[in-house]
């Protein structure tokens, strides 16, 4: 919540310490409101390096100052990863969404990993009828 300080006076001493002290506690609100957002966006990055270790994840800002969450295989990509679907940067709006494109990523990798096992999870373009 911020402080209505439109009818305070900033022309007495009074009406100045009143709006100092408004403002003091709008600054204080708007601190603890970024500390908690930076402390959710730390606790997501931890889940998700944890969960995909085999990913460089990082949180990166483009050129017009936009959060993306990105993520970089940390190992080189064969012929077969890439003719999978398997990409070589993922980058997400939020820690959701590339959540759910390093589950898919895995699920491709596991698809070559495991070409002589069971059948495996074709990508959507597959589905749809379009050869791979």
């Amino acid at each position: 919540m911020y402080w209505d300080t439109n009818h305070l006076d900033a022309d007495t001493k009074a009406g100045l310490d009143e709006l100092l002290r408004a403002t003091a506690q709008s600054v204080r609100q708007a601190s603890a409101l970024a500390a908690l957002i930076q402390d959710l966006r730390d606790r997501q990055l931890s889940v998700l390096r944890g969960t995909y270790p085999a990913w460089d994840i990082a949180l990166e800002l483009d050129s017009t100052e936009r959060l993306w969450w990105t993520a970089v295989p940390n190992r080189s990509l064969t012929v077969e990863l890439v003719a999978e679907g398997v990409m070589r940067i993922i980058r997400c709006e939020d820690a959701i969404a590339l959540a759910a494109a390093l589950a898919w990523q895995s699920t491709l990798i596991g698809n070559v990993e495991n070409a002589a096992g069971p059948p495996h999870i074709h990508p959507a373009r597959q589905l749809q009828g379009r050869p791979a």
